[in-house]
């Protein structure tokens, strides 16, 4: 499907649709059939293979991907775990719907948070409750011997820790984006001389 909405296969297209019409309008002869794959071939291998407006509709498709993926991952954990573990996992969830706009923006930066992000959605979140689901239910509130705690506690703490990390997140985000627009501010001023719009 990504291939069919490609800017390649859509060009390919376009010139073997333009060879179909100049066959039956009569220009073309018995040779039809291979001039008509060889338009669309070379519309194919003429068209980079990955434009900018691929890669951006690719980057948009991702993100409502982890965003759908996380929905789901959360919905999925109602009526199997405490209201507690359920309400800070919806916070996390909060927390990384919120950064997700500007992930794509972090990755074009290289910036390394939008691999953590990436990674909370499809690892470390999923991770947490893993071996916590496979437990039998009337175990996960009891102390652990091998664990020091119940395994309710630890999945907590992990929770915690994850939600943590993202407030450093959002944090670093929001300073660059402050940073950003006092650049902007002190552009500004040096372009116009409008002392009033200095940050």
């Amino acid at each position: 499907m990504k291939y069919l909405t490609s800017t390649r296969h859509l060009v390919g297209a376009g010139l073997a649709l333009l060879g179909l019409a100049a066959y039956f309008l009569g220009w073309l002869g018995a040779w039809w059939l291979p001039i008509v794959a060889g338009l669309y071939l070379a519309g194919v291998l003429l068209t980079p293979a990955r434009t900018r407006v691929d890669a951006q509709l690719a980057q948009e498709s991702s993100i409502d991907e982890l965003s759908g993926e996380l929905r789901g991952f959360v919905r999925g954990l109602r009526g199997k775990v405490p209201r507690e573990l359920l309400e800070r996992t919806q916070g996390i969830e909060g927390q990384l719907q919120a950064i997700l706009p500007r992930l794509g923006r972090l990755e074009a930066q290289g910036d390394p948070n939008a691999f953590t992000v990436r990674q909370v959605i499809t690892d470390y979140l999923p991770g947490t409750f893993r071996n916590y689901l496979n437990m039998p239910p009337e175990l996960r509130a009891q102390a652990s011997v091998r664990l020091g705690k119940s395994p309710d506690a630890v999945v907590a703490e992990q929770l915690d820790l994850l939600s943590s990390t993202l407030d450093r997140v959002s944090a670093d985000t929001i300073s660059g984006d402050a940073d950003a627009l006092a650049a902007n501010g002190r552009f500004l001023k040096e372009k116009f001389g409008r002392p009033d719009l200095e940050l």
